[in-house]
C-alpha cells in the first residue's frame, strides 16, 4: 500500500471483523429445516394458482445426520460415507399441507413429473397432478404439456431458491443467525440473479437499498457467493469515522480484510476530504488487484440509501460522478416493489412472534396492511407483527386493533 495510508496516529477502525473457521462449512449439504420448507411452499402455492392446478410437490433426496435431514448436493454418495451420517431417503414437500407417501397423491396415471437437478446433480423431480374438468370451476383445464413447461419454471425458481439458502446457511455459519430475504416475488428473483452475475466483478458493488430492505444480507450474499472457503468479511460505517482520520482507518480496515472483503456503509457521508482519500485507496487497491489478484487484495462493496442518495447535495457532484464510472449498481427493492410477498412474510413473522396462538387478519385489516405506505419495508412490518403477537389473545384480527399499531 502507498505511504499515504501509513498514518502514524493511532486511530482504531471502526468496523466487525470476521476471521476464519472452520473450512467443512463449505460442505455440500445444506438443512432441510423449517425456512427452506416455507421458501420451497412458497414457490409452490404461486405455482399451483398460476397453472390452474390442486397438488404440485417436489421430492428432494436428504441424509438424516444427528437428528436433521439435510439436502444431498451431489450425485454419488458412497456407502461408507452413508454408513457414517445416516441413510439417504426422499424428502416431500407440496403446497398442500397433508404428509401422505408421494405414491398416495400422485400416481403414473395422472401425474407429470420433471426433473429436478442442480449444478449438474440429479436432487429429484417435480411432480403435479392432472387437473379434472371440472377444477375449481374451470372451463379450460391445462394441458399436461403446458403443465410440463409450467414445472420446468418451478424448477428453476428452486433452484435460484436453493442457491440462496446455500449463500444463507454459509453466512449463518460465519456470522451466526441473521435476517434473510423471505419470498418469492419477480423482484427477488431477479436480485438472486443479479447477485450471482456481480460475483465475477472486480469493480467495487455498490448496494443501493432503503431502510429495512436488507443492505447488510446483499453484501454478505455477494461475499459468500464469491468465496467457497470462510475468507474475511470487514464492515465499517463512513458516517462513524473521524474528520482526517480516513487513512489511517482504511489502511487498517485493508489489513484486516485482506484476501476477503470489506464492506464500507454510508459512503455518501463521507465529507469531502475524507473521499478524496477514498479514492486515493482504490486507484491503489485496482492496481494490485490487476497484479496480484483477489486472493493478495480485497473486494470492495460501498451501500448507500437510495432516498436520501438521491436526494443528498452534499458533496453529491463529486461522489455520484465518482461512483457511476468505478462501481456496479445492486438496488435492492422497496416492499413496495415486493408487494406479492406481502403475505408472505406476515404469515412467516406470525410463526415466529405469536405467543399464546397463532393468529391471521380479517379482510378489511389485510387490505390495509397491502395498501400501508412502508417507509422502514420489512423491517418496520417485522415491527408491527410483534406489536400484534404482544397485544391480542384473539385468532383474527381487526382494523380497529391493527390500525393503532401501524404508527410508529
Amino acid at each position: 500500500m502507498i505511504s499515504v495510508f501509513k498514518n502514524p496516529t493511532s486511530n482504531k477502525p471502526v468496523a466487525k471483523a470476521v476471521f476464519a473457521f472452520d473450512e467443512q462449512s463449505g460442505a455440500k449439504w445444506v438443512p432441510l429445516n423449517k425456512s427452506f420448507i416455507t421458501l420451497a411452499k412458497i414457490i409452490l402455492q404461486s405455482a399451483s394458482e398460476r397453472m390452474g392446478i390442486k397438488s404440485i410437490a417436489i421430492t428432494l433426496r436428504c441424509i438424516t445426520h444427528q437428528g436433521y435431514r439435510h439436502l444431498l448436493l451431489a450425485d454419488e454418495v458412497h456407502e461408507t460415507t452413508a454408513t457414517a451420517f445416516g441413510s439417504i431417503e426422499e424428502f416431500i414437500i407440496s403446497n398442500e399441507d397433508s404428509l401422505t407417501p408421494r405414491n398416495e397423491r400422485f400416481s403414473d396415471v395422472d401425474c407429470v413429473s420433471v426433473p429436478l437437478d442442480y449444478q449438474g446433480h440429479r436432487l429429484g423431480y417435480v411432480l403435479a397432478t392432472l387437473p379434472t374438468s371440472n377444477f375449481i370451476g374451470q372451463l379450460n383445464t391445462p394441458s399436461a404439456r403446458s403443465i410440463e413447461a409450467g414445472l420446468h419454471l418451478v424448477e428453476s425458481e428452486i433452484g435460484s431458491i436453493i442457491t440462496r439458502y446455500q449463500t444463507r446457511y454459509r453466512a449463518i455459519f460465519i456470522y451466526g443467525d441473521q435476517g434473510y430475504w423471505i419470498g418469492n416475488s419477480l423482484a427477488l428473483r431477479q436480485l438472486d440473479k443479479r447477485i450471482e452475475q456481480l460475483k465475477e466483478i472486480t469493480k467495487p458493488i455498490l448496494i443501493r437499498g432503503n431502510k429495512g430492505t436488507g443492505k447488510i444480507i446483499a453484501a454478505r450474499s455477494i461475499h459468500c457467493s464469491r468465496h467457497k472457503g470462510i475468507l474475511p468479511f470487514i464492515e465499517s460505517s463512513c458516517n462513524e469515522w473521524e474528520e482526517g482520520a480516513a487513512a489511517s482507518i482504511l489502511q487498517a480496515l485493508y489489513a484486516y480484510a485482506k484476501g476477503g472483503t470489506l464492506y464500507l456503509r454510508n459512503i455518501d457521508t463521507l465529507s469531502a476530504d475524507n473521499f478524496r482519500v477514498l479514492q486515493r485507496f482504490w486507484v491503489t487497491i485496482r492496481q494490485e488487484l490487476e497484479i496480484k489478484g483477489t486472493s493478495e487484495s480485497v473486494s470492495i462493496i460501498f451501500s448507500v440509501s437510495r432516498k436520501h442518495y438521491a436526494t443528498n447535495t452534499t458533496n453529491a457532484g463529486d461522489i455520484g460522478e465518482w461512483l457511476k464510472t468505478n462501481t456496479v449498481d445492486l438496488v435492492l427493492p422497496d416492499l413496495a416493489e415486493r408487494r406479492e410477498d406481502l403475505r408472505d412474510l406476515v404469515a412467516f413473522y406470525i410463526r415466529d412472534y405469536a405467543l399464546s396462538v397463532e393468529f391471521d387478519f380479517t379482510d378489511h385489516a389485510w387490505r390495509l396492511l397491502e395498501a400501508f405506505s412502508w417507509r422502514e419495508n420489512v423491517a418496520q412490518l417485522k415491527r408491527v407483527i410483534q406489536k400484534v403477537a404482544l397485544v391480542t389473545e384473539e385468532p383474527l384480527i381487526p382494523v380497529g386493533l391493527l390500525e393503532p399499531l401501524l404508527k410508529d
